[in-house]
Order: structure tokens, then sequence, then C-alpha cells
């Protein structure tokens, strides 16, 4: 496996995704409203259970939930590239397959660990605190390692796909 070429194509995802804002916005926007919804919304109901804190309670699901839609989604990347034509550029290169599928995946599980971090960072304004800040660092080891896998998947379903219209359909059957 060439390096340089996982390296570049890891590079091409995370500048793709970095130049688009609304991907961004929309993925932290989406976490936000779900964590101030029902996070603050079903609170006072939690307490009254005598459950503690619904934050603390929600907010691992709502980074996991932000991981697993921003990593599968990135898949769609590779419809659209097929559909006007950086596929056929990329596969004529002098590259293995796997190399490129590799260095696409791993900047799908960078891009959702990212966002899965930028949505931890938010839940800690918003309330949440750890029970153990110990664990946080296998915490993070598995975030990463569920995008790469998620990002794996998404991929992978993304290869057969041919209409892009079909795999955003597709990708909310698997997810649900």
């Amino acid at each position: 496996m060439s390096f340089a070429a996982i390296h570049a194509m890891w590079l091409r995802q995370i500048k793709r995704y970095w130049r688009s804002k609304s991907r961004l916005v929309g993925g932290i926007g989406q976490s936000v409203l779900f964590l101030l919804a029902f996070g603050f919304g079903f609170s006072p109901i939690f307490e009254r259970a005598g459950a503690g804190n619904y934050i603390n309670f929600l907010s691992p699901g709502i980074i996991a939930m932000s991981i697993l839609f921003t990593s599968m989604y990135t898949g769609l990347e590779l419809v659209w590239d097929r559909k006007f034509g950086f596929l056929k550029e990329t596969l004529v290169a002098p590259i293995s397959r796997a190399t490129i599928v590799f260095g696409r995946t791993l900047g799908g599980a960078t891009i959702g660990m990212a966002q899965g971090i930028l949505v931890f960072i938010m839940t800690l304004i918003l309330g949440f605190r750890p029970h153990e800040p110990m664990m946080l660092l296998f915490a993070f080891v598995f975030m990463f390692i569920i995008a790469l896998m998620l990002t794996f998947l998404g991929t992978a379903i993304a290869t057969r796909i041919q209409d892009m219209q079909a795999f955003p359909v597709i990708m909310n059957f698997v997810i649900l």
C-alpha cells in the first residue's frame, strides 16, 4: 500500500468536508437540536423519576448518533465521484483499489471522529459530566473504531449503488 496515496485520498476527504460548511453546520445542528429538545425537554421528568441527570444519560447516545450519520453518509461521496467521473480518474491511477478504499475510509472515519469530538465538547458545555474521566481515552479510541467501521460499511454499500437518490434511502434503512 502506498502511504502517499492513502494520505492523498484522506486529505481529499478532509478538504471536501471542510469546504462544505453546510455539512458541518447540519451535523452539529442536528446534535444540538436533539440535545436541547430532548435533554432539556425530558430532563424534569427524568429527574422526577429519580434517575439523575438526563444530559448525562443522553449525551453518549447523541455523540454515537452523530458519528453514525456522519460516517455512513461519507459513502455518498463515492456515488457522487462515480457520477461525475472522478472515480474513473482515481481507478486508473497506478495504485491498488484497496489503497483507494482505505484512504477514503480513513478520511471518512476522521470526519466522523471530528464530528463526534465537536458534539462531545458541546455536551460538556450543556452540562455533561463523564463519570470516569480516565475512561475518556478508551471512549475516543472506541469512537474512532466505530467511525472506521461505519465509514467502511457506507463505502461498501456505495460501491454497489449507481443511483444518487437511492443511497440516502438505503442508508436510512440500514441505520434504522
